[in-house]
């Protein structure tokens, strides 16, 4: 058993934390008591008394193998893909590379203070699995997907539905659950690349192993155009995922920003999440996703780095651009950072918040250079959502394991 102290905050309510100055967390990394007063301390006691514990940060949207290709200007999403993009994910079919820039990619998630990442991996199926290998060894908690494509994209990352639902079974048999923290998801890229034989085919493994599904959805108007130019009788690029049979409560959706109030109940009434990526928005310039409208349509929305076409590795900083999108006060924001992404991926009985019984995936925030840990809260938090970054994250626990610096 182990009791931390320190000014502990939990964001299950996005309009008023929980505060606490003691955690006890137990062998098994479980919370099992929250308390503002001292408990009888059984075991060791952590003394982070300067510091804020928060939860664990949560980014449902993020390209493994784009790491090294940020701050990569070009034009239209399109381009940037054909340009960028395609030969940097091709390059991760050498086994190799793949495991270097894995390592470094969880490496670096932790050490900014993501305890949990809902990622894209590449379309290789060896790529993928050293992917689930390096998230296994460096303990953060992931959701991971081998990209599918079968056209429009370089011939070397295309593949077939029948090989498709081939690669998903054979990796997510191994790892889909893993620990209880590995996960697989389904993952074709977009509909621009994928034909609906493809999208049905995945669709329906995903039915039949309980997997997760990610996808991306209305990022950029020349790309919802391109949609319904390849699918004419489709309604809405949304009503294509639904057709495709796509849209569901395990499915995790990047950006959608240009959609319509029927495309909302569609994503609603399926019970399909919505990852708000709003640095990688600014970045390719793809417009401002309107957070009030979705909330207002019953849909739950979490955030997301997309790197690359997102810049920052950090969630606070993610944060700040999601606060520059649409103006919230940093309770709220803290709150999609974290209950936001566990009820994205239906983990809110385990993680997104720091409560009796759930697991112990925790950062650890110096906020000295930014206000101490005294004074206002509202006036704090601000200040970490707007100037922080990873130099604020101290220390990374999943599962009540220590993970960075180890």
């Amino acid at each position: 058993m182990r009791t931390y102290r320190a000014r502990i905050l939990s964001f299950e309510n996005p309009s008023s934390p929980s505060e606490y100055r003691y955690m006890s967390v137990n062998d098994e990394g479980h919370i099992v008591a929250l308390s503002r007063e001292k408990p009888a301390i059984t075991g060791e006691l952590v003394d982070y008394s300067e510091y804020l514990i928060l939860p664990g940060f949560i980014d449902t949207h993020i390209h493994l193998p784009q790491l090294h290709e940020r701050a990569r200007i070009s034009g239209s999403l399109l381009e940037w893909l054909e340009r960028y993009i395609f030969p940097a994910e091709g390059r991760v079919a050498d086994p190799n590379f793949a495991r270097e820039v894995n390592e470094e990619f969880f490496s670096l998630l932790l050490r900014n203070g993501t305890t949990t990442a809902v990622v894209f991996s590449s379309s290789h199926r060896e790529a993928t699995e050293i992917a689930f290998e390096e998230a296994m060894k460096s303990g953060i908690r992931a959701v991971i997907g081998q990209v599918l494509m079968d056209m429009n994209g370089p011939g070397e990352l295309l593949t077939t539905p029948e090989r498709a639902v081939e690669d998903i079974k054979a990796v997510a048999s191994r790892w889909h659950g893993f620990d209880g923290r590995l996960f697989y998801a389904v993952t074709p890229r977009f509909a621009v690349s994928c034909t609906m034989e493809l999208m049905r085919a995945s669709a329906e493994v995903a039915r039949e192993m309980n997997l997760y599904v990610q996808t991306h959805l209305s990022e950029q108007v020349g790309e919802i155009e391109e949609v319904l130019r390849l699918f004419p009788d489709a309604e809405s690029y949304t009503d294509v995922y639904l057709r495709a049979g796509l849209l569901g409560e395990r499915t995790i959706v990047a950006h959608a920003i240009h959609l319509s109030d029927r495309e909302r109940k569609m994503l609603a009434d399926t019970g399909t999440k919505v990852a708000h990526c709003p640095s990688s928005n600014f970045f390719l310039h793809s417009g401002v996703m309107d957070l009030k409208a979705q909330e207002k349509a019953g849909l739950t929305v979490s955030l997301g780095s997309d790197v690359g076409a997102g810049p920052f590795l950090s969630m606070l900083e993610v944060m700040r651009d999601a606060y520059y999108a649409n103006p919230m006060g940093p309770f709220k924001a803290f709150h999609l950072l974290t209950m936001g992404g566990a009820r994205a991926l239906g983990m809110e009985d385990r993680i997104g918040s720091l409560e009796a019984g759930k697991e112990a995936d925790f950062v650890v925030i110096d906020p000295e250079p930014l206000a101490g840990t005294g004074g206002e809260l509202e006036v704090l938090l601000s200040r970490l959502m707007i100037l922080g970054d990873e130099r604020n994250v101290t220390a990374r626990y999943v599962r009540g394991r220590k993970l960075w610096p180890s």
